[in-house]
Protein backbone atom coordinates (compact mmCIF):
# COMPACT_ATOMS: atom_id res chain seq x y z
CA UNK A 1 0.00 0.00 0.00
CA UNK A 2 1.35 3.45 -0.89
CA UNK A 3 1.27 5.53 2.31
CA UNK A 4 2.57 8.76 0.73
CA UNK A 5 -0.76 9.95 -0.61
CA UNK A 6 -0.02 9.09 -4.23
CA UNK A 7 -2.14 6.34 -5.84
CA UNK A 8 -3.77 5.47 -2.54
CA UNK A 9 -5.73 2.22 -2.21
CA UNK A 10 -9.06 3.69 -1.10
CA UNK A 11 -10.66 0.30 -0.63
CA UNK A 12 -7.91 -0.68 1.81
CA UNK A 13 -8.32 2.61 3.70
CA UNK A 14 -12.06 2.11 3.93
CA UNK A 15 -11.57 -1.43 5.25
CA UNK A 16 -9.15 -0.16 7.92
CA UNK A 17 -11.66 2.52 8.90
CA UNK A 18 -14.34 -0.16 9.13
CA UNK A 19 -12.25 -2.06 11.68
CA UNK A 20 -12.23 1.12 13.78
CA UNK A 21 -16.02 1.35 13.64
CA UNK A 22 -16.21 4.00 10.93
CA UNK A 23 -18.74 3.35 8.15
CA UNK A 24 -18.03 3.40 4.44
CA UNK A 25 -19.91 6.70 3.95
CA UNK A 26 -17.97 8.30 6.80
CA UNK A 27 -14.69 6.98 5.41
CA UNK A 28 -15.37 8.33 1.91
CA UNK A 29 -16.20 11.79 3.24
CA UNK A 30 -13.12 11.92 5.48
CA UNK A 31 -10.80 10.73 2.70
CA UNK A 32 -12.13 13.38 0.34
CA UNK A 33 -11.69 16.04 3.02
CA UNK A 34 -8.04 14.99 3.36
CA UNK A 35 -7.53 16.42 -0.12
CA UNK A 36 -8.97 19.78 0.92
CA UNK A 37 -6.64 21.52 3.43
CA UNK A 38 -9.08 24.41 3.86
CA UNK A 39 -12.08 22.15 4.26
CA UNK A 40 -15.36 21.96 2.39
CA UNK A 41 -18.71 23.69 2.75
CA UNK A 42 -21.36 21.48 4.34
CA UNK A 43 -23.75 22.20 1.45
CA UNK A 44 -21.14 20.98 -1.07
CA UNK A 45 -20.69 17.75 0.88
CA UNK A 46 -24.43 17.14 0.87
CA UNK A 47 -24.66 17.80 -2.88
CA UNK A 48 -21.36 16.82 -4.51
CA UNK A 49 -20.00 13.83 -2.59
CA UNK A 50 -22.03 11.21 -4.49
CA UNK A 51 -24.16 10.36 -1.47
CA UNK A 52 -27.86 10.89 -0.78
CA UNK A 53 -28.11 14.17 1.21
CA UNK A 54 -29.63 12.53 4.29
CA UNK A 55 -26.88 9.87 4.35
CA UNK A 56 -24.18 12.49 3.87
CA UNK A 57 -25.61 14.62 6.69
CA UNK A 58 -25.74 11.61 9.05
CA UNK A 59 -22.17 10.67 8.13
CA UNK A 60 -20.88 14.20 8.85
CA UNK A 61 -22.59 14.20 12.25
CA UNK A 62 -21.03 10.83 13.04
CA UNK A 63 -17.58 12.05 12.00
CA UNK A 64 -17.94 15.06 14.28
CA UNK A 65 -19.02 12.84 17.18
CA UNK A 66 -15.99 10.59 16.62
CA UNK A 67 -13.60 13.55 16.44
CA UNK A 68 -12.63 12.87 12.83
CA UNK A 69 -13.75 16.27 11.52
CA UNK A 70 -14.48 19.74 12.86
CA UNK A 71 -17.03 22.29 11.64
CA UNK A 72 -15.95 25.92 11.58
CA UNK A 73 -18.13 28.63 10.01
CA UNK A 74 -20.07 26.10 7.96
CA UNK A 75 -16.81 24.55 6.73
CA UNK A 76 -16.02 20.89 7.47
CA UNK A 77 -12.33 20.18 7.99
CA UNK A 78 -10.53 16.86 8.46
CA UNK A 79 -8.80 16.55 11.82
CA UNK A 80 -5.29 15.06 12.03
CA UNK A 81 -5.45 11.23 12.17
CA UNK A 82 -2.93 11.32 15.00
CA UNK A 83 -5.50 13.13 17.17
CA UNK A 84 -8.67 11.11 16.67
CA UNK A 85 -7.42 7.58 15.91
CA UNK A 86 -5.81 7.07 19.36
CA UNK A 87 -9.07 8.25 20.97
CA UNK A 88 -11.07 5.81 18.86
CA UNK A 89 -8.67 3.01 19.78
CA UNK A 90 -9.03 3.80 23.48
CA UNK A 91 -12.80 3.87 23.18
CA UNK A 92 -12.74 0.52 21.36
CA UNK A 93 -10.46 -0.92 24.04
CA UNK A 94 -12.83 0.09 26.81
CA UNK A 95 -15.80 -1.21 24.86
CA UNK A 96 -14.10 -4.56 24.21
CA UNK A 97 -13.10 -4.88 27.87
CA UNK A 98 -16.71 -4.28 28.88
CA UNK A 99 -17.90 -6.86 26.34
CA UNK A 100 -15.29 -9.33 27.57
CA UNK A 101 -16.42 -8.83 31.17
CA UNK A 102 -20.03 -9.39 30.15
CA UNK A 103 -19.03 -12.56 28.33
CA UNK A 104 -16.97 -13.77 31.29
CA UNK A 105 -19.82 -13.05 33.73
CA UNK A 106 -22.25 -14.87 31.46
CA UNK A 107 -19.87 -17.81 31.16
CA UNK A 108 -19.34 -18.09 34.92
CA UNK A 109 -23.08 -17.88 35.59
CA UNK A 110 -23.83 -20.45 32.90
CA UNK A 111 -21.12 -22.77 34.24
CA UNK A 112 -22.46 -22.47 37.78
CA UNK A 113 -26.04 -23.11 36.68
CA UNK A 114 -25.36 -25.97 34.28
CA UNK A 115 -22.64 -27.60 36.38
CA UNK A 116 -25.09 -27.99 39.26
CA UNK A 117 -27.69 -29.53 36.94
CA UNK A 118 -25.08 -31.74 35.25
CA UNK A 119 -23.97 -33.38 38.51
CA UNK A 120 -27.48 -33.57 39.88
CA UNK A 121 -28.48 -35.72 36.89
CA UNK A 122 -25.40 -37.96 37.19
CA UNK A 123 -25.02 -38.28 40.95
CA UNK A 124 -28.65 -38.04 41.96
CA UNK A 125 -27.86 -35.25 44.43
CA UNK A 126 -27.72 -31.50 44.18
CA UNK A 127 -24.35 -29.98 45.12
CA UNK A 128 -26.08 -27.71 47.63
CA UNK A 129 -27.47 -30.81 49.31
CA UNK A 130 -23.90 -31.99 49.82
CA UNK A 131 -22.51 -28.70 51.11
CA UNK A 132 -23.99 -25.21 51.26
CA UNK A 133 -21.68 -22.18 51.43
CA UNK A 134 -22.57 -19.35 53.82
CA UNK A 135 -21.77 -15.71 53.21
CA UNK A 136 -19.86 -14.79 56.38
CA UNK A 137 -19.28 -15.43 60.08
CA UNK A 138 -22.32 -13.45 61.35
CA UNK A 139 -24.58 -15.66 59.21
CA UNK A 140 -22.76 -18.73 60.51
CA UNK A 141 -23.51 -17.62 64.09
CA UNK A 142 -27.20 -17.06 63.30
CA UNK A 143 -27.45 -20.46 61.63
CA UNK A 144 -25.71 -22.03 64.64
CA UNK A 145 -28.31 -20.50 66.95
CA UNK A 146 -31.12 -21.93 64.82
CA UNK A 147 -29.47 -25.37 64.77
CA UNK A 148 -29.05 -25.42 68.55
CA UNK A 149 -32.71 -24.50 68.95
CA UNK A 150 -33.59 -27.56 66.83
CA UNK A 151 -31.34 -29.88 68.83
CA UNK A 152 -33.05 -32.85 70.45
CA UNK A 153 -30.22 -35.04 71.72
CA UNK A 154 -26.59 -33.88 71.44
CA UNK A 155 -24.64 -30.71 70.65
CA UNK A 156 -20.93 -30.92 69.83
CA UNK A 157 -19.03 -27.65 69.56
CA UNK A 158 -15.40 -27.53 68.46
CA UNK A 159 -14.09 -24.01 69.05
CA UNK A 160 -10.88 -22.09 69.62
CA UNK A 161 -11.20 -19.40 72.27
CA UNK A 162 -14.98 -19.53 71.73
CA UNK A 163 -15.12 -15.73 71.48
CA UNK A 164 -18.58 -15.99 69.92
CA UNK A 165 -20.04 -17.88 72.90
CA UNK A 166 -21.93 -14.83 74.16
CA UNK A 167 -23.78 -14.66 70.84
CA UNK A 168 -25.22 -18.17 71.24
CA UNK A 169 -25.36 -18.40 75.04
CA UNK A 170 -29.14 -18.13 75.33
CA UNK A 171 -29.76 -20.82 72.74
CA UNK A 172 -27.42 -23.17 74.62
CA UNK A 173 -29.15 -22.36 77.92
CA UNK A 174 -32.54 -23.09 76.35
CA UNK A 175 -31.31 -26.38 74.86
CA UNK A 176 -29.94 -27.52 78.22
CA UNK A 177 -33.30 -26.76 79.80
CA UNK A 178 -34.77 -29.30 77.34
CA UNK A 179 -32.31 -31.94 78.59
CA UNK A 180 -30.20 -31.81 75.45
CA UNK A 181 -26.64 -32.95 76.14
CA UNK A 182 -23.73 -30.75 75.07
CA UNK A 183 -19.95 -31.05 74.77
CA UNK A 184 -17.63 -28.14 74.06
CA UNK A 185 -13.99 -28.61 73.05
CA UNK A 186 -12.07 -25.33 73.29
CA UNK A 187 -8.79 -23.67 74.22
CA UNK A 188 -8.78 -22.56 77.85
CA UNK A 189 -5.69 -20.44 78.36
CA UNK A 190 -6.62 -17.04 79.82
CA UNK A 191 -9.09 -15.44 82.22
CA UNK A 192 -11.66 -14.92 79.46
CA UNK A 193 -11.72 -18.51 78.27
CA UNK A 194 -11.62 -19.75 81.87
CA UNK A 195 -14.73 -17.66 82.56
CA UNK A 196 -16.53 -19.02 79.49
CA UNK A 197 -15.67 -22.59 80.37
CA UNK A 198 -16.92 -22.04 83.92
CA UNK A 199 -20.19 -20.56 82.73
CA UNK A 200 -20.72 -23.44 80.31
CA UNK A 201 -20.13 -25.97 83.06
CA UNK A 202 -22.63 -24.06 85.18
CA UNK A 203 -25.20 -24.66 82.45
CA UNK A 204 -24.48 -28.39 82.53
CA UNK A 205 -22.27 -28.48 79.44
CA UNK A 206 -19.28 -30.83 79.42
CA UNK A 207 -16.16 -28.80 78.65
CA UNK A 208 -12.63 -29.91 77.87
CA UNK A 209 -9.42 -28.08 77.05
CA UNK A 210 -8.05 -29.04 73.64
CA UNK A 211 -4.38 -29.95 73.94
CA UNK A 212 -3.87 -29.39 70.20
CA UNK A 213 -3.73 -25.61 70.01
CA UNK A 214 -3.98 -25.34 66.21
CA UNK A 215 -6.53 -27.27 64.17
CA UNK A 216 -7.84 -25.88 60.85
CA UNK A 217 -11.52 -26.80 61.31
CA UNK A 218 -14.05 -25.45 63.79
CA UNK A 219 -17.76 -26.12 63.89
CA UNK A 220 -20.96 -27.30 65.55
CA UNK A 221 -22.62 -30.69 65.08
CA UNK A 222 -26.25 -31.21 66.08
CA UNK A 223 -27.78 -34.67 66.67
CA UNK A 224 -25.32 -36.25 64.21
CA UNK A 225 -27.46 -34.80 61.44
CA UNK A 226 -26.56 -31.12 60.93
CA UNK A 227 -23.09 -29.65 60.72
CA UNK A 228 -21.93 -26.07 60.35
CA UNK A 229 -18.20 -25.59 60.06
CA UNK A 230 -15.38 -23.23 59.19
CA UNK A 231 -12.03 -24.05 57.60
CA UNK A 232 -9.08 -21.86 58.53
CA UNK A 233 -7.12 -21.55 55.29
CA UNK A 234 -3.81 -20.16 56.60
CA UNK A 235 -2.12 -19.35 59.85
CA UNK A 236 0.48 -16.57 59.75
CA UNK A 237 3.04 -15.92 62.43
CA UNK A 238 2.22 -12.86 64.49
CA UNK A 239 -1.40 -12.78 63.30
CA UNK A 240 -3.85 -13.70 66.06
CA UNK A 241 -6.70 -14.62 63.72
CA UNK A 242 -5.79 -16.72 60.68
CA UNK A 243 -7.47 -16.35 57.30
CA UNK A 244 -10.62 -18.41 57.01
CA UNK A 245 -12.28 -20.04 54.05
CA UNK A 246 -16.00 -19.23 54.02
CA UNK A 247 -18.25 -21.20 56.41
CA UNK A 248 -20.43 -24.05 55.17
CA UNK A 249 -23.49 -26.02 56.25
CA UNK A 250 -24.17 -29.67 55.47
CA UNK A 251 -26.38 -32.63 56.29
CA UNK A 252 -24.19 -35.03 54.34
CA UNK A 253 -23.42 -38.15 56.44
CA UNK A 254 -19.89 -38.47 55.06
CA UNK A 255 -18.83 -34.95 56.01
CA UNK A 256 -20.55 -35.27 59.37
CA UNK A 257 -18.67 -38.52 60.06
CA UNK A 258 -15.31 -36.89 59.25
CA UNK A 259 -16.01 -33.98 61.59
CA UNK A 260 -17.29 -36.18 64.40
CA UNK A 261 -14.28 -38.51 64.21
CA UNK A 262 -11.94 -35.52 64.39
CA UNK A 263 -13.90 -34.11 67.33
CA UNK A 264 -14.00 -37.41 69.20
CA UNK A 265 -10.27 -38.03 68.80
CA UNK A 266 -9.40 -34.62 70.22
CA UNK A 267 -12.06 -34.96 72.92
CA UNK A 268 -10.44 -38.18 74.11
CA UNK A 269 -7.03 -36.48 74.14
CA UNK A 270 -8.29 -33.29 75.80
CA UNK A 271 -7.88 -32.28 79.44
CA UNK A 272 -10.89 -32.33 81.70
CA UNK A 273 -11.52 -29.23 83.78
Amino acid sequence: MDLTGQNRDLKADIELFRLLGITENESKIYLKLLEKPKGELIDNILINFNLPPNEAEAAVRALVDKGCVSIKSNMVEANPPGEFIPKILESKRLSLELQLKEVQDAGLLLEKTLNSYYWEKRLGIKPEELIEPLVDLPLMERETVDMIRRAEDLILIFAGRFDWYENIRESIREAMSRNVKAQVLMLIKDKYTVKRAGELRGLGVKVRHCTEEWYPVRGTLIDDSELIFLIWATRKMGVEKPTYYRPHYTRNPGLIRIFKDAFQKRWDEAKEI
